[in-house]
Protein backbone atom coordinates (compact mmCIF):
# COMPACT_ATOMS: atom_id res chain seq x y z
CA UNK A 1 0.00 0.00 0.00
CA UNK A 2 1.17 3.32 -0.85
CA UNK A 3 1.79 5.94 2.12
CA UNK A 4 0.15 8.90 -0.05
CA UNK A 5 0.73 11.03 2.30
CA UNK A 6 4.22 11.55 1.71
CA UNK A 7 3.82 12.28 -2.12
CA UNK A 8 1.89 15.95 -1.55
CA UNK A 9 2.16 19.06 -3.31
CA UNK A 10 0.76 22.34 -1.85
CA UNK A 11 -1.06 24.99 -3.78
CA UNK A 12 2.18 27.18 -3.77
CA UNK A 13 5.13 24.60 -4.56
CA UNK A 14 2.53 23.51 -7.51
CA UNK A 15 2.06 27.44 -8.59
CA UNK A 16 5.67 27.41 -8.45
CA UNK A 17 6.82 24.51 -10.79
CA UNK A 18 4.20 25.91 -13.21
CA UNK A 19 5.76 29.08 -13.11
CA UNK A 20 8.77 28.13 -13.63
CA UNK A 21 7.37 26.59 -17.35
CA UNK A 22 5.80 30.17 -17.39
CA UNK A 23 8.92 31.77 -17.26
CA UNK A 24 10.91 29.80 -20.28
CA UNK A 25 11.53 31.38 -23.44
CA UNK A 26 9.69 29.72 -26.78
CA UNK A 27 12.96 27.68 -27.37
CA UNK A 28 12.84 26.22 -23.92
CA UNK A 29 9.30 25.66 -23.35
CA UNK A 30 9.05 24.79 -27.19
CA UNK A 31 11.61 21.78 -26.18
CA UNK A 32 9.85 20.79 -22.86
CA UNK A 33 6.55 20.14 -24.95
CA UNK A 34 8.61 17.54 -27.44
CA UNK A 35 9.73 15.96 -24.10
CA UNK A 36 6.17 15.59 -23.45
CA UNK A 37 5.15 14.44 -26.63
CA UNK A 38 7.31 11.40 -26.27
CA UNK A 39 6.26 11.12 -22.82
CA UNK A 40 9.59 11.70 -21.02
CA UNK A 41 9.33 12.75 -17.73
CA UNK A 42 12.45 12.40 -15.43
CA UNK A 43 11.52 9.54 -12.87
CA UNK A 44 13.35 11.95 -10.23
CA UNK A 45 10.52 14.34 -10.08
CA UNK A 46 8.66 11.73 -8.54
CA UNK A 47 8.87 8.87 -6.00
CA UNK A 48 9.63 5.60 -7.01
CA UNK A 49 6.44 3.93 -5.75
CA UNK A 50 4.52 6.05 -8.59
CA UNK A 51 6.56 4.02 -11.29
CA UNK A 52 4.32 1.24 -12.20
CA UNK A 53 1.65 3.59 -11.63
CA UNK A 54 2.77 6.33 -14.16
CA UNK A 55 3.15 3.48 -16.49
CA UNK A 56 -0.01 2.07 -16.62
CA UNK A 57 -1.42 5.11 -16.66
CA UNK A 58 0.41 6.18 -20.11
CA UNK A 59 0.04 3.30 -21.68
CA UNK A 60 -3.72 3.00 -21.72
CA UNK A 61 -3.42 7.16 -22.63
CA UNK A 62 -1.39 5.89 -25.16
CA UNK A 63 -3.56 2.99 -26.30
CA UNK A 64 -6.58 5.17 -26.15
CA UNK A 65 -5.06 7.54 -28.81
CA UNK A 66 -3.83 4.89 -31.29
CA UNK A 67 -7.61 3.31 -31.08
CA UNK A 68 -8.52 6.95 -31.88
CA UNK A 69 -6.51 8.17 -34.79
CA UNK A 70 -4.62 10.48 -32.00
CA UNK A 71 -7.80 12.17 -31.52
CA UNK A 72 -8.36 13.46 -28.15
CA UNK A 73 -12.24 12.71 -26.90
CA UNK A 74 -14.23 11.59 -24.42
CA UNK A 75 -13.56 8.01 -24.89
CA UNK A 76 -9.77 8.36 -23.85
CA UNK A 77 -11.11 10.35 -20.59
CA UNK A 78 -13.37 7.61 -20.13
CA UNK A 79 -10.62 4.63 -20.35
CA UNK A 80 -7.74 6.59 -18.72
CA UNK A 81 -10.39 7.61 -15.66
CA UNK A 82 -10.93 3.81 -15.68
CA UNK A 83 -7.43 2.79 -15.50
CA UNK A 84 -6.79 5.40 -13.15
CA UNK A 85 -9.44 4.45 -10.70
CA UNK A 86 -8.86 1.00 -11.17
CA UNK A 87 -5.40 1.65 -10.19
CA UNK A 88 -6.30 3.68 -7.54
CA UNK A 89 -9.51 2.41 -6.09
CA UNK A 90 -11.08 2.36 -2.37
CA UNK A 91 -10.56 -1.34 -2.61
CA UNK A 92 -6.57 -0.77 -2.76
CA UNK A 93 -6.97 1.87 0.06
CA UNK A 94 -7.08 4.47 -1.68
CA UNK A 95 -9.63 6.48 0.10
CA UNK A 96 -12.42 9.58 -0.65
CA UNK A 97 -10.57 11.15 1.78
CA UNK A 98 -7.52 10.81 -0.60
CA UNK A 99 -9.67 11.62 -3.61
CA UNK A 100 -10.79 15.09 -1.83
CA UNK A 101 -6.78 16.02 -1.31
CA UNK A 102 -5.60 18.16 -3.55
CA UNK A 103 -2.04 18.00 -2.48
CA UNK A 104 -2.09 14.57 -3.55
CA UNK A 105 -3.47 15.12 -7.03
CA UNK A 106 -1.50 18.42 -7.20
CA UNK A 107 1.72 15.84 -6.77
CA UNK A 108 0.18 13.28 -9.42
CA UNK A 109 -0.82 15.88 -12.36
CA UNK A 110 2.45 18.10 -11.94
CA UNK A 111 5.30 15.83 -10.72
CA UNK A 112 3.96 12.44 -11.89
CA UNK A 113 2.21 12.98 -15.15
CA UNK A 114 2.40 16.28 -16.28
CA UNK A 115 3.46 14.86 -20.53
CA UNK A 116 -0.43 13.41 -20.71
CA UNK A 117 -2.12 16.53 -18.55
CA UNK A 118 -0.40 18.98 -21.05
CA UNK A 119 -1.27 16.51 -24.14
CA UNK A 120 -4.74 16.45 -22.65
CA UNK A 121 -4.94 20.23 -22.13
CA UNK A 122 -3.12 22.53 -24.67
CA UNK A 123 -3.34 26.06 -23.47
CA UNK A 124 -2.18 27.52 -26.81
CA UNK A 125 -3.65 26.04 -29.75
CA UNK A 126 0.29 27.00 -31.23
CA UNK A 127 1.32 24.50 -29.02
CA UNK A 128 -0.48 21.32 -30.86
CA UNK A 129 1.70 21.80 -33.57
CA UNK A 130 4.60 20.87 -31.83
CA UNK A 131 3.14 18.11 -30.30
CA UNK A 132 2.18 16.91 -33.97
CA UNK A 133 5.81 16.54 -34.36
CA UNK A 134 5.53 13.53 -32.45
CA UNK A 135 2.01 12.53 -32.12
CA UNK A 136 0.85 12.62 -35.74
CA UNK A 137 -2.33 14.31 -36.65
CA UNK A 138 -3.31 15.09 -33.45
CA UNK A 139 -6.97 16.61 -32.93
CA UNK A 140 -9.31 17.27 -30.89
CA UNK A 141 -13.02 16.85 -30.06
CA UNK A 142 -12.98 20.16 -28.58
CA UNK A 143 -11.65 23.06 -29.64
CA UNK A 144 -8.65 24.46 -27.95
CA UNK A 145 -9.55 27.92 -25.25
CA UNK A 146 -6.96 29.54 -23.92
CA UNK A 147 -7.39 29.64 -20.15
CA UNK A 148 -7.54 33.34 -18.34
CA UNK A 149 -5.26 33.77 -16.35
CA UNK A 150 -2.90 31.04 -17.23
CA UNK A 151 0.50 31.47 -19.43
CA UNK A 152 1.76 28.11 -21.26
CA UNK A 153 0.09 25.77 -18.50
CA UNK A 154 -3.55 25.97 -17.73
CA UNK A 155 -3.40 26.33 -14.18
CA UNK A 156 -7.23 24.85 -13.10
CA UNK A 157 -6.17 21.27 -14.90
CA UNK A 158 -3.17 21.01 -13.45
CA UNK A 159 -4.05 22.48 -9.26
CA UNK A 160 -5.37 25.32 -9.21
CA UNK A 161 -9.32 24.86 -8.94
CA UNK A 162 -10.35 21.95 -7.01
CA UNK A 163 -13.07 20.37 -9.71
CA UNK A 164 -10.97 21.39 -12.84
CA UNK A 165 -7.83 19.20 -11.99
CA UNK A 166 -8.28 16.80 -15.08
CA UNK A 167 -7.05 13.39 -13.41
CA UNK A 168 -9.10 14.31 -10.06
CA UNK A 169 -12.14 14.50 -11.90
CA UNK A 170 -11.32 11.61 -13.73
CA UNK A 171 -11.30 10.11 -10.78
CA UNK A 172 -14.72 11.31 -9.55
CA UNK A 173 -16.38 10.61 -12.43
CA UNK A 174 -15.66 6.97 -12.57
CA UNK A 175 -16.39 6.77 -8.44
CA UNK A 176 -19.72 8.62 -9.02
CA UNK A 177 -20.31 6.24 -12.21
CA UNK A 178 -19.11 2.43 -11.04
CA UNK A 179 -20.92 -0.16 -11.95
CA UNK A 180 -19.30 -2.94 -9.72
CA UNK A 181 -16.76 -3.23 -12.09
CA UNK A 182 -14.69 -1.75 -14.93
CA UNK A 183 -16.79 -3.37 -18.19
CA UNK A 184 -20.17 -2.75 -16.82
CA UNK A 185 -18.69 1.05 -15.53
CA UNK A 186 -17.24 1.38 -19.48
CA UNK A 187 -21.09 0.40 -21.15
CA UNK A 188 -22.75 2.67 -18.60
CA UNK A 189 -20.93 5.22 -19.50
CA UNK A 190 -19.40 5.27 -22.77
CA UNK A 191 -22.24 7.19 -24.58
CA UNK A 192 -21.63 9.80 -22.36
CA UNK A 193 -19.86 13.22 -23.24
CA UNK A 194 -17.18 15.51 -21.78
CA UNK A 195 -20.16 17.75 -20.68
CA UNK A 196 -21.55 15.36 -18.82
CA UNK A 197 -18.25 15.18 -16.91
CA UNK A 198 -18.41 18.51 -16.24
CA UNK A 199 -21.96 18.94 -14.92
CA UNK A 200 -21.34 15.97 -12.62
CA UNK A 201 -18.14 16.76 -11.27
CA UNK A 202 -18.16 20.45 -11.52
CA UNK A 203 -21.26 21.63 -10.53
CA UNK A 204 -22.16 18.94 -7.68
CA UNK A 205 -25.15 20.94 -6.11
CA UNK A 206 -25.59 19.56 -2.10
CA UNK A 207 -22.38 17.06 -2.36
CA UNK A 208 -21.82 14.04 -4.50
CA UNK A 209 -24.76 10.94 -3.37
CA UNK A 210 -22.40 7.77 -4.58
CA UNK A 211 -25.32 5.33 -4.85
CA UNK A 212 -27.80 7.58 -5.99
CA UNK A 213 -25.64 8.91 -9.16
CA UNK A 214 -24.42 5.38 -9.87
CA UNK A 215 -27.86 4.60 -10.57
CA UNK A 216 -28.54 7.70 -12.06
CA UNK A 217 -26.08 6.94 -14.43
CA UNK A 218 -27.03 3.43 -15.34
CA UNK A 219 -30.82 4.85 -15.67
CA UNK A 220 -29.82 7.26 -18.09
CA UNK A 221 -28.11 4.93 -20.41
CA UNK A 222 -30.78 2.93 -20.73
CA UNK A 223 -32.55 5.79 -22.56
CA UNK A 224 -32.62 5.19 -26.39
CA UNK A 225 -30.75 8.45 -26.88
CA UNK A 226 -28.60 10.23 -24.44
CA UNK A 227 -28.73 13.72 -24.61
CA UNK A 228 -26.65 16.86 -22.77
CA UNK A 229 -29.57 18.23 -22.48
CA UNK A 230 -32.06 15.38 -21.20
CA UNK A 231 -29.46 14.73 -18.07
CA UNK A 232 -29.25 18.59 -17.40
CA UNK A 233 -32.99 18.46 -17.35
CA UNK A 234 -32.62 15.32 -14.72
CA UNK A 235 -30.05 16.60 -12.95
CA UNK A 236 -31.69 19.94 -12.07
CA UNK A 237 -35.70 17.67 -11.80
CA UNK A 238 -33.58 15.96 -8.71
CA UNK A 239 -32.19 18.88 -7.11
CA UNK A 240 -35.78 20.12 -6.78
CA UNK A 241 -37.27 16.75 -5.98
CA UNK A 242 -34.51 15.87 -3.04
CA UNK A 243 -35.63 19.09 -1.17
CA UNK A 244 -39.05 17.24 -0.47
CA UNK A 245 -38.35 13.57 -0.22
CA UNK A 246 -35.32 11.29 -0.01
CA UNK A 247 -34.80 9.10 -3.51
CA UNK A 248 -33.64 5.92 -0.72
CA UNK A 249 -36.84 6.02 1.07
CA UNK A 250 -38.70 5.87 -2.04
CA UNK A 251 -40.58 2.80 -3.40
CA UNK A 252 -38.00 0.99 -5.08
CA UNK A 253 -35.58 3.07 -3.96
CA UNK A 254 -32.61 5.05 -6.05
CA UNK A 255 -32.57 2.78 -8.36
CA UNK A 256 -36.49 3.20 -9.17
CA UNK A 257 -36.60 6.79 -8.73
CA UNK A 258 -33.46 6.97 -11.29
CA UNK A 259 -35.57 5.31 -13.32
CA UNK A 260 -38.84 7.03 -12.86
CA UNK A 261 -36.68 10.94 -13.09
CA UNK A 262 -35.41 10.52 -16.47
CA UNK A 263 -38.10 8.59 -17.71
CA UNK A 264 -40.15 11.39 -17.11
CA UNK A 265 -37.91 13.76 -18.38
CA UNK A 266 -37.26 11.89 -21.85
CA UNK A 267 -40.71 12.02 -22.27
CA UNK A 268 -41.32 15.31 -21.62
CA UNK A 269 -38.72 16.18 -24.19
CA UNK A 270 -40.09 13.60 -26.86
CA UNK A 271 -43.58 15.20 -26.47
CA UNK A 272 -42.13 18.80 -26.79
CA UNK A 273 -40.55 17.90 -30.00
CA UNK A 274 -43.62 16.41 -31.16
CA UNK A 275 -45.62 19.24 -30.76
CA UNK A 276 -42.57 21.78 -32.12
CA UNK A 277 -42.92 19.27 -35.49
CA UNK A 278 -46.80 19.25 -35.82
CA UNK A 279 -46.07 23.32 -35.63
CA UNK A 280 -44.13 22.85 -38.48
CA UNK A 281 -46.32 20.69 -40.33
Amino acid sequence: MMDFSRFRLSFNDAKNIINSYDEMNDTQFFDQIRHWANYDVPEENYGAEYKPFREAVVDEFQASLADSGNRINYDLDLRVGIRLYELLSPAKDFTVINANDDDIWRYISVNVMPDITFIRYPNLSEDVKILREYIPDLSYSIAIKTEKDSIRMKKKRFYSHTRRIWLKTLWWYIHLGWQGNSEKTYEVLKNNGTNIISHFIERPGRGYREQLFRCMLYAYSLLPEQKDSTFRAAAKLNLAKCVSLEPALTEGGEAEYSKELFDEVYDREATKQDAEEDDTE
